[in-house]
């Protein structure tokens, strides 16, 4: 692994799952989703630069040298278990020890990366020849820009007060233009930038970053898994045509499926399953724990995989590519199914009576909730809705916090159901649809006190809630998209409950237009949680940016023909925040689906920024998935630095509609012109 390329999934590993004759090379078949297998070496697989650490400045050891010699011997070991004779015991502690290293640098890649630089000389050329490099350390690529960029904006902003602009909006409409546009400009200014850069470097060769904190250096003793593992019976299986997923090593719970280890606890683990080659299967189970059967193993494998999987062969004709990252998507939709034909059973064993259904409770683990049918329906249905509904909160629950969900209410009246919802306190006002006049509400979360506790109440269109049972595949997943989504935005105001006790405080610009962007993070975080139901989806996200930038356009075209006989913008305003929340919010649902989806699935709605480009908003809209990104931390915390400066995404969506604002002491200006602002015509 020493170097440069650092294999995250070890060769040592690969080499089982070789092609018989590669003409000397040591190659495999590399499956990825969306497209045929590929006989590629195994030196390009499972790798990246600098993944674990850079190289030393003043040859200390690095993380990647401590990997390298603890795999000096794992190596031995490796090769000892696939020598193994099937039947025979292994020795329980070298096996927990094997499988837990090799998982753990899988699972835990992006949070052992390394921050190291080379010498003063080597990072002046290398910026100064590449230009990406070159604007990471501009602040490009982050939420802030280098102190020294800063000051160059200013001046260029006071050089602009003669030609009549403002310092204030100059200052912010160069800010932003140079993180959106950094790329282009970084092409273009390279040559330019040779004053900036010594600012940079200045007290760069003690700016060598500290060893890296990873779970790789908690030693065997200390961890867990190890711990747990240690206590199984451990044993090598034959079976044929065996395949390596990038997770590595798979784990059951009692009789369930086979999935990732991460995604249990050592506790909860009964079985344990590790490929060592085409034909060899590390086996570890607990004590009572029948045999394993294997035959279904490489289509659970597949589907437990994040980004690929390799064999000695490919799988084409199986297409088992296609099940790469599809595990938790069938477990749902299997309780579904199971669900539909409990209550189809029930349907075709009690009578057909129309009797209005009263709400229904379903308990959980550690919580309740209530299904009411409002406007429609019988018991029949009402129990039809209530064994999906415990079904699919039952398997998010494990997942995810519910406790604070307090019921369904699907309507044929929407509106009415929202405006009738008993919220538990008279201070809170009736719930209403947030849906603008080009589109149609069809499930909203709304806070409801309960026993004097905080709550959430799901409404849902009965259309969208019919979605559910139908014998369509792709229908039912849309459907089940939805609902999935609005579940984990329960989850989310449980998850960040405490995050938003901290003090808000924004500048200026961001106390009058936080509002807009407010829920951003929440769409983002809530569209990445559910993308795996129905990847799809992205294409209804897309469609309603496009369609929500039309709508904002052609409102503000009216307001701005009031303006001249009031001689007042505020109207003009309020419909603009209006319309720009409901484009901030689609565009932060597409790009949290996006994320959510494995790393090069092709799905319908992925050319949304070509669609966007015509209005100048394609770089726009990658750097805003950025910033949404960067509001989470690598622990999952949410960081409110980030979610605080948001407000800036909303300024650029009013430059495009005409509205420039900028700050005024403690005020903010604002301008309605007939003047778009597109800023790819500036190339």
């Amino acid at each position: 692994m020493a170097g440069k390329r650092q294999h995250y999934l070890p060769r040592l590993l690969q080499r089982g799952f070789l092609v018989a004759s590669s003409g000397g090379g040591e190659r495999t078949w590399l499956h990825r989703p969306g497209a045929d297998a590929r006989l590629v070496s195994i030196r390009d697989v499972g790798v990246a630069d600098w993944f674990y650490s850079r190289k030393s400045l003043d040859g200390t050891p690095t993380l990647d040298d401590a990997i390298t010699d603890i795999e000096r011997d794992l190596g031995a070991s490796v090769g000892a278990l696939r020598a193994t004779a099937p039947g025979s015991p292994i020795d329980a502690g070298e096996a927990a020890r094997v499988v837990v290293h090799l998982v753990m640098r899988t699972a835990h890649l992006r949070q052992v990366m390394s921050a190291g630089t080379a010498t003063v000389v080597a990072e002046i050329e290398s910026m100064l020849t590449h230009p990406e490099r070159l604007g990471a350390w501009l602040g490009l690529t982050g939420t802030a820009l280098h102190p020294a960029v800063y000051d160059s904006i200013r001046e260029s902003a006071a050089d602009l007060v003669t030609s009549g602009i403002p310092a204030a909006f100059s200052e912010r409409l160069i800010t932003f233009l140079v993180r959106e546009l950094g790329d282009r400009l970084m092409e273009q200014a390279v040559p330019m930038l040779g004053t900036i850069v010594p600012q940079l470097l200045e007290g760069l060769a003690v700016k060598v970053c500290d060893a890296h904190n990873s779970i790789l250096a908690v030693s065997p003793q200390g961890n867990a898994w190890v711990a747990a593992l240690t206590a199984f019976d451990w044993t090598v299986v034959a079976y044929d045509d065996l395949i390596l997923p990038d997770a590595v090593a798979l784990v059951r719970e009692a009789d369930g499926p086979l999935m990732p280890v991460l995604f249990t606890s050592a506790a909860d683990a009964r079985a344990v399953v590790m490929p060592l080659s085409t034909s060899k299967m590390l086996v570890g189970l607990s004590a009572g724990h029948g045999p394993i059967d294997l035959s279904d193993f490489n289509s659970q494998a597949a589907a437990s995989c994040e980004a690929f999987f390799i064999g000695a062969k490919p799988f084409d004709k199986g297409r088992l590519n296609a099940l790469i990252g599809s595990a938790c998507a069938t477990a749902i939709q299997q309780a579904i199914s199971a669900a539909v034909s409990e209550a189809d059973a029930a349907r075709s064993t009690t009578s057909n009576a129309a009797i209005a259904p009263a709400p229904i409770r379903l308990t959980q683990q550690d919580f309740s909730f209530s299904v009411r049918l409002y406007g429609f329906g019988d018991e029949i249905v009402a129990k039809e809705y209530g064994a999906v509904l415990q079904k699919v909160v039952g398997g998010l629950a494990g997942e995810m916090p519910l406790h604070e969900l307090d019921g369904f209410t699907l309507a044929i009246d929407y509106s009415g159901a929202l405006a009738s919802l008993d919220r538990g306190d008279p201070d809170l006002p009736p719930a209403a649809s947030d849906a603008l006049s080009y589109g149609v509400g069809v499930a909203k979360s709304v806070t409801v006190i309960r026993d004097g506790a905080r709550k959430e109440h799901l409404v849902i269109a009965a259309g969208l809630a019919e979605m559910w049972l139908s014998p369509k595949t792709e229908i039912c997943a849309t459907g089940l998209h939805m609902l999935v989504k609005m579940l984990t935005g329960v989850a989310y105001t449980t998850r960040y409950a405490n995050a938003w006790t901290a003090k808000f405080t924004p500048d200026t610009m961001g106390r009058e237009l936080h509002s807009a962007v407010a829920t951003a993070p929440l769409s983002y975080w809530t569209a990445r949680q559910a993308a795996f139901v129905s990847p799809n989806e992205a294409e209804a996200f897309a469609t309603l940016v496009i369609d929500g930038l039309d709508f904002a356009a052609r409102e503000l075209a009216v307001e701005r023909t009031r303006i001249p006989e009031s001689g007042d913008i505020t109207n003009a305003m309020m419909r603009a925040m209006e319309c720009v929340n409901a484009v901030i919010h689609q565009a932060a649902n597409w790009l949290g689906h996006r994320d959510g989806l494995p790393e090069g699935l092709v799905f319908a709605g992925n050319d949304l920024p070509g669609r966007l480009k015509a209005r100048g908003l394609d770089q726009w809209i990658e750097l805003f998935g950025r910033d949404l990104a960067r509001c989470y931390g690598a622990d999952g915390s949410l960081n409110l630095d980030v979610v605080t400066n948001l407000s800036q995404h909303v300024e650029r969506i009013f430059w495009t509609l005409g509205i420039y604002c900028w700050p005024d002491g403690d005020h903010i200006r604002c301008k309605v012109s007939e003047h778009f602002f597109i800023p790819q015509h500036l190339f």
